[in-house]
């Protein structure tokens, strides 16, 4: 079924239950080929409306279409510490984040303190 995916936001339709489901989906899926090094990716904060898709969005910037690497704050520090297909991530742009800021509140500031600490470029538009 891997195989027949083949476009990003294929779970933009999906209901909180069904969210969850395609992230175990997308993590038995996963490919824990070569780790992608100096990665720099672009997320919108118009895409994504709560955590579990702000998740999918990173993902799939990092691994492509049904990417994974978790579906918490803790598993995108395991992320950045290497494996899930991420070495390391070097510059981040962030657009619309204040929407995002605004809906995350404390969250948005424990993301953006994991991305510091891995001395990620964050461009904030």
């Amino acid at each position: 079924m891997a195989n027949q995916i083949n476009n990003k936001k294929i779970w933009k339709s999906f209901e909180k239950d069904e969210l969850q489901g395609w992230l175990v989906f997308a993590l038995s899926n996963m490919d824990s080929g070569i780790s992608k090094e100096n990665l720099k990716i672009e997320i919108n904060g118009n895409d994504f409306h709560n955590l579990d898709e702000f998740f999918c969005v990173l993902e799939e910037e990092i691994n492509g279409v049904a990417g994974y690497f978790g579906r918490n704050i803790p598993a995108l520090y395991d992320c950045l510490r290497g494996g899930f297909g991420v070495h390391s991530i070097k510059e981040l742009t962030w657009k619309n984040h204040a929407r995002s800021k605004k809906l995350f509140k404390i969250k948005f500031i424990e993301i953006m303190t994991i991305f510091q600490e891995f001395n990620i470029i964050i461009n904030l538009e």
